[in-house]
């Protein structure tokens, strides 16, 4: 399966974003999150994770302990919006706060996520469930049906 690397800035530096199909990798420097399509794995050290149900959607989110740092890239691909494959990326920074938006491909059982320093919040239909598989407080997997 080919690879596709690029790089979104984050800040003073970047995060990479790996794409393969359907498949879409975020890597910092402390952290590694692969989106799929009913799975996300996180792979950073976390301090809560919540979910939230509405009438309308279903949120996720999961905190993180220490700030997501970027990488040194050796470029930068992405410095606002664009599509990688199947996904739409959006970088926004707000100076206080900066956010990856990713929207999801149709076939996801989730419609996007959105990364900040401090979190990541996964919305979804509220008729979806979630299941966590976890490496307490280093390593989060969250299936969802």
């Amino acid at each position: 399966m080919t690879r596709h690397v690029y790089y979104v800035r984050w800040g003073r530096g970047a995060l990479r974003l790996a794409v393969s199909s359907d498949v879409l990798e975020v890597t910092a420097a402390n952290a590694n999150i692969v989106f799929e399509l009913r799975s996300v794995i996180v792979e950073a050290k976390y301090t809560y994770k919540k979910d939230v149900e509405g009438a309308n959607k279903r949120n996720l989110y999961i905190g993180f302990a220490e700030e997501i740092k970027p990488l040194e890239a050796p470029r930068v691909d992405i410095a606002s919006r664009n599509y990688i494959g199947y996904f739409e990326v959006i970088y926004t920074d707000l100076e206080f706060e900066r956010y990856l938006t990713v929207i999801t491909p149709a076939s996801f059982l989730y419609d996007y996520v959105v990364l900040t320093s401090s979190e990541l919040m996964l919305q979804m239909s509220p008729r979806r469930k979630v299941y966590f598989e976890e490496e307490p407080y280093d390593k989060l997997i969250v299936y969802i049906t």
